[in-house]
């Protein structure tokens, strides 16, 4: 990489370097082991719910989903607990998922059934909004469990990315609610299936590749950053000079060699 660069505007204020590897970035989330399987736990039940209940409903009808979705609510509501995040049992979300199951059980219709997916989307969305009222967005949360280290330069792009996210949330909710209401249940599996699936990849896909362009961070010595850095070399942009210098102090800390 490129030799170290002078103090300027490009500098990394409020950096401070310390010796030893027991070093925590600022703002770094670092769950329990149990908090993590919790956390996973709590996504596969998110993205299953089409699968479970299409099961249950086929085998044991349409009111035996409407009290599975109260088990599932219970579900959702005690993990959320346990990993931390404040929850109110009577929030409006539990609700609506609350009366959604009445209303099945009490007609058998099941339109409402298919519109918890929805409600989840909406549930996530306000979850990843309200994080943009506090120092540390979700994307920001999920940066630093990955990479505890990260700097406090990737904010901004952290910022966006969270209300990107709570977007994607939104209009999930809004399609799947369109499908449902007008009885469109081939197509309400295929989009909370496969195709929500799909855009989720396509959209990491996506950032990845902008966010690797943006920062021009190369600290894996891999084939894809040694053709990456040759294309986009760091030292093009401040943003780039930002992160190369950023990743030189943090390796001098940790007595790790330059990159």
């Amino acid at each position: 990489m490129s030799s170290r660069l002078p103090e300027s505007s490009d500098s990394l204020a409020g950096v401070e370097p310390k010796q030893g590897a027991e070093v925590v970035a600022p703002g770094s989330f670092q769950p329990t082991l149990i908090q993590v399987g919790l956390g996973t736990l709590l996504t596969v039940g998110i993205f299953a719910y089409p699968f479970l209940f299409e099961w249950l409903i086929a085998r044991a009808g349409v009111r035996a989903g409407a009290l599975g979705l109260v088990v599932y609510g219970i579900f959702f509501a005690l993990v959320r607990r346990a990993m931390g995040i404040p929850i109110q049992l009577l929030s409006l979300p539990h609700l609506m998922m609350l009366g959604i199951a009445l209303v099945t059980a009490v007609t058998e219709d099941l339109r409402y059934l298919l519109l918890v997916p929805a409600l989840i989307y909406l549930m996530l969305c306000k979850l990843f909004l309200d994080t943009l009222q506090q120092s540390v967005s979700m994307v920001e949360h999920v940066a630093k469990f990955i990479v505890p280290f990260a700097p406090d330069f990737i904010k901004p792009y952290c910022r966006k990315s969270t209300v990107g996210w709570s977007l994607f949330f939104a209009v999930n909710a809004v399609v799947i609610s369109w499908l449902a209401l007008t009885g469109r249940v081939e197509m309400w599996r295929s989009y909370t299936g496969w195709i929500v699936f799909a855009l989720i990849g396509a959209i990491c896909a996506v950032d990845f590749v902008v966010r690797k362009w943006w920062f021009r961070y190369y600290f894996h010595n891999n084939l894809f950053d040694r053709i990456w850095s040759r294309l986009f070399p760091a030292e093009d942009t401040r943003m780039g000079r930002l992160s190369m210098e950023y990743i030189r102090r943090k390796r001098e800390e940790l007595g790790m060699p330059p990159p």
